[in-house]
C-alpha cells in the first residue's frame, strides 16, 4: 500500500489480492499442480488486477476508491467461486519454508522484512522512484518537468499488487490452505501501517522501511492487548483512530497555520 500512497493514490482492493493469491495457489496445488507454477500464475494474476487498477485510475481518471472498491468485489467473487469455503492445501516442504531458522532467526522474518526492502532500495534509487515521489509530492511540477504522470501512477498499482501478491504467498506457506475471507482485514491494516510508519497520506512522502517497521508496530499493538485480556475488535478501534488522527492532526495543523498567517502580517 505505501508504494501507491507515496504516487499519490489509494488501492482498496489489497486485501482481495492477497486473497485471490492464496485461493489460486491452495486450489491449484492441491489438484496437482507444482507449487510453484500455482504460486507464478497467483503473481501474473494479481499483475494483471494491479494493471487494470492503474490503467482505469491514471489514465481514465476514475476514482480510485470506487474503481479499487469495485475490483475488491470482483475479486472477492472469484475467490469465493474458486474456493467457497477454506480448504486446499500446499505441499508440506512450501508450509515449512516460514519455520526455517538462520540463526536465531526466522526465515519468515527475513522474507517479510527483506524481500521488499530489496526489491524497492534498487526501485527507489532509480529514475522510477524518483519519480513516484515526484508525482505524489506534485503532479503538475513532475508533468512540467517531463515526467508521463500516468504512466507512473500507474506502475504504483502494478508494484502494490506485486507486493501484496508475495505477501500472500507468505501467508499461504503459513496456514497452508487456502481461504477465501484470509486478506478482509489486510487493506485496512496496510493503510495504517504505511501511516504508522511515516507515510503521508497526501504522497510524496515515506519510505517501505518505515512501512514494514508499521507493520511490525501494529502486530506488537496487537499482541499487546492480547496481552492485556482484551478483546481482538479492540485492535479495529486503535487502526480507526489511526487512521482518523492521520488525516484529522494534518488539517487541524495546516488550519492552525493558515488562521496565524494573518496575524504574522499584522504584526509585521
Amino acid at each position: 500500500m505505501a508504494v501507491i500512497i507515496f504516487g499519490k493514490g489509494i488501492d482498496l482492493s489489497l486485501g482481495m489480492i492477497l486473497t485471490i493469491t492464496n485461493v489460486i495457489i491452495a486450489y491449484l496445488s492441491s489438484n496437482g499442480m507444482p507449487v510453484l507454477l500455482a504460486a507464478l500464475i497467483a503473481l501474473v494474476v494479481s499483475l494483471l488486477v494491479g494493471s487494470v487498477n492503474g490503467v482505469l485510475v491514471a489514465y481514465m481518471g476514475l476514482p480510485p476508491l470506487v474503481i479499487t472498491l469495485a475490483t475488491s468485489s470482483i475479486l472477492a467473487g472469484v475467490a469465493l467461486y474458486i474456493l467457497p469455503t477454506p480448504g486446499g492445501s500446499v505441499p508440506r516442504w512450501f508450509s515449512n519454508i516460514p519455520l526455517l531458522l538462520i540463526g536465531p532467526i526466522p526465515f519468515s522474518l527475513i522474507l517479510l522484512i527483506g524481500i521488499p526492502l530489496l526489491v524497492w532500495y534498487p526501485i527507489r534509487r532509480s529514475w522510477l522512484g524518483t519519480a513516484i515521489m515526484a508525482v505524489g509530492e506534485d503532479d503538475s511540477s513532475a508533468f512540467t518537468s517531463g515526467i508521463n504522470v500516468r504512466a507512473v501512477r500507474a506502475s504504483t498499482y502494478v508494484l502494490g499488487a506485486a507486493f501484496t501478491s508475495f505477501g500472500g504467498m507468505l501467508m499461504t506457506m503459513t496456514s497452508a490452505s487456502g481461504d477465501p475471507k484470509i486478506g478482509v482485514d489486510f487493506t485496512m491494516n496496510a493503510i495504517a501501517a504505511a501511516v504508522i510508519g511515516g507515510t503521508l497520506l497526501s504522497g510524496g512522502r515515506g519510505t517501505i522501511a518505515g512501512a514494514v517497521a508499521g507493520a511490525v508496530t501494529l502486530r506488537l499493538i496487537g499482541n499487546l492487548l492480547f496481552s492485556l485480556g482484551l478483546n481482538g475488535y479492540w485492535q479495529y478501534v486503535v487502526i480507526g483512530t489511526i487512521l482518523i488522527a492521520a488525516l484529522g492532526v494534518p488539517y487541524l495543523i495546516g488550519r492552525a497555520r493558515a488562521n496565524s498567517r494573518p496575524e504574522l502580517r499584522r504584526a509585521a
